[in-house]
């Protein structure tokens, strides 16, 4: 049986992150909020999978935190995190392609600019 931390790292990918950005872009743009109109994202970096669960805690996943590079010019950091709903939740513990869980909607991004912390949910 594989290591349920090894597929969640296959999950979170280089390929999610890239996603992840250019929907968090478009994301800004749909707030409804002048500032955050101008923000985009130049940058996540995929959660320290190893550091953060143990083979016996891993199952119970719900979030992962990192960082993303955000603001008008992409460059504040942010500490970032990503909640998983139940369809991410089981694809991520299977080392699956989480990009289809990325939600339609533009309510799925929470951001505190004066904290510098981003939350978003996944599906």
């Amino acid at each position: 049986m594989a290591d349920k931390r090894t597929n969640v790292q296959i999950a979170f990918n280089a390929d999610f992150c890239s996603t992840l950005e250019y929907h968090l872009s478009g994301a800004f743009s749909n707030l409804g909020d002048d500032m955050l109109s101008t923000f985009w994202c130049d940058g996540i970096d995929k959660p320290l999978i190893y550091e953060c669960f143990n083979e016996s805690n891993i199952t119970s996943i719900n979030e992962l935190t990192t960082c993303a590079w955000i603001g008008p010019k992409g460059h504040d950091k942010y500490r970032m995190i990503i909640k998983l709903g139940r369809r991410s939740r089981k694809r991520a513990l299977k080392g699956l392609d989480l990009n289809i869980c990325m939600p339609n909607s533009f309510n799925w991004v929470d951001i505190d600019v004066l904290n510098q912390v981003i939350t978003i949910q996944l599906d």
